[in-house]
């Protein structure tokens, strides 16, 4: 007997199942992937190498993290990394 296919209400809807058995995808390795804040210290995960504030990533100096951004500097020029490029943000709007 075949066990029904069970839905993961949290695998995004792009996603292709994985087959019965076989390795789990290897996890995407480009761009911001992760953020971690706290008093004591602040750093990100870029490319898979986890930076601190102030090291050297993509041949510039990770200069600001916040929730969702990492700012790297470079020759006096910003380059903002998002964790989530494909969503925009709005400020809602207040109804009257």
């Amino acid at each position: 007997m075949r066990a029904a296919a069970i839905d993961d209400p949290m695998r995004p809807p792009d996603a292709v199942p994985a087959a019965t058995g076989s390795a789990a995808p290897a996890p995407s390795t480009g761009g911001l992937q992760v953020v971690i804040t706290s008093p004591q210290r602040k750093l990100a995960v870029i490319d898979g190498a986890v930076v601190p504030l102030g090291a050297p990533a993509r041949k510039g100096t990770l200069a600001g993290v916040s929730d969702s951004v990492a700012v790297l500097r470079r020759n006096g020029d910003s380059d903002v990394l998002l964790m989530y490029p494909n969503i925009d943000k709005r400020p809602s709007r207040r109804t009257p």
